[in-house]
């Protein structure tokens, strides 16, 4: 693990142990006879995190195995089934072995060799997908909004000042301060009647945010693509989210159109009572 990776390693022990608790929880209230779709989503949720930042680290093997819970539970939330009590059993097992190897980054140890490994997984093969995805690209951004949290014995060479996000090939930064949570598309209820640079809401966690289309405040003419990034930017209950057509980044220089929160939200008016 090169020194960069190695000074992440104490985030990633931490994300983990929260996901876990929550993959556990799922599995105590299967035995409390009390599943809900709640309870479901986050140990997906949980999942998705660790298989990212196992990623970000190079942990392949937790990687593997988050990633096979992921699909797993997926399959459920879309079909809205019921986990038997061979399914939880599966689940049992992808949690247990995700203990096992968040032991061994807490040891400084490597993790088990894939021969070693290859026996546990075989079976949920046909769980996975073969997206060929880059992992640093898909799930650096709340790791890294993780380390700007992080205690001053983090290196200051890898914190980050700035989300830069596009939209129609405009660059924009927000100071990383200001920002909250990076997200994938969210259902939109739209509001018809009001200024066309207000996409619509968002109901966010209980938040109800206001979606910003930039280009439509300048003028531009750009076509919002189906699938878009959220940059969810404010403080306390004065939030908005401004539509990125790019995967954002996290970055150590500023580059682009600032835009400062505070100003943006006082001066659009686009507080939620």
């Amino acid at each position: 693990m090169s020194d960069y990776q190695d000074s992440l390693l104490p985030i990633f022990i931490e994300e983990t142990e929260e996901g876990l608790a929550l993959i556990h929880k799922l599995l105590s209230a299967w035995e409390d006879d009390a599943i809900d779709a709640d309870i479901l989503e986050e140990a997906r949720r949980a999942a998705h995190t660790i298989k990212g930042t196992a990623g970000l680290v190079k942990r392949t093997r937790s990687s593997d195995t988050a990633k096979c819970l992921e699909n797993f539970l997926d399959h459920f939330n879309d079909s809205g089934l019921s986990l038997s009590d061979s399914d939880v059993q599966q689940v049992r097992q992808w949690y247990e072995k995700l203990q096992e190897l968040l032991d061994c980054a807490k040891r400084g140890a490597p993790e088990p060799e894939e021969q070693e490994f290859g026996e546990f997984t075989e079976g949920a093969d046909n769980l996975i997908e073969d997206q060929g995805s880059d992992l640093i690209n898909d799930f650096a951004l709340p790791f890294m909004m993780k380390l700007h949290q992080a205690t001053e014995d983090e290196q200051e060479a890898v914190k980050p000042v700035c989300c830069r996000f596009y939209l129609g090939g405009r660059q924009y930064f927000i100071a990383v301060e200001h920002v909250l949570e990076i997200s994938e598309s969210l259902p939109i209820t739209y509001l018809p009647y009001g200024p066309n640079y207000i996409v619509g809401l968002i109901n966010q966690r209980g938040n109800v945010i206001p979606v910003i289309d930039l280009s439509a405040l300048e003028q531009r003419d750009v076509v919002l693509p189906k699938n878009f990034f959220l940059v969810i930017a404010g403080q306390e209950s004065d939030q908005v989210a401004f539509i990125s057509d790019t995967l954002p980044n996290l970055n150590l220089k500023t580059a682009g159109h600032e835009i400062d929160v505070v100003a943006f939200i006082d001066e659009h008016r686009v507080k939620v009572s």
